[in-house]
């Protein structure tokens, strides 16, 4: 049986999986436009308005928001609104290591 993950290792798995989605958001910055989709149908109002403004800021800077090693930087991973950016095949890759 595998023994539950701590807070540590899930903040390390969400940073090596928003690091995947960083450099595809490298290659592609246009999808960046689906994240703004995806927090329009939130429903936590803090959340939307939070990442309405990161998102708003020129790509080099949320990039190192986004990598940040830092509470805050661990914080803004956990709702990071990429979902559907990797594929089912890379999530489970990082997932794995």
């Amino acid at each position: 049986m595998n023994s539950p993950l701590s807070h540590a290792d899930v903040d390390r798995r969400l940073h090596r999986l928003i690091g995947a989605c960083v450099l595809k958001l490298d290659a592609r910055p246009e999808l960046l436009q689906n994240a703004a989709r995806q927090i329009a149908k939130w429903s936590n109002p803090r959340l939307q308005a939070e990442w309405t403004e990161l998102l708003r800021l020129p790509w080099p800077a949320l990039r190192r928001l986004l990598l940040e090693e830092s509470a805050d930087g661990d914080r803004r991973r956990q709702s990071a609104p990429f979902g559907g950016l990797l594929t089912n095949e890379e999530r489970f890759r990082i997932l794995r290591s």
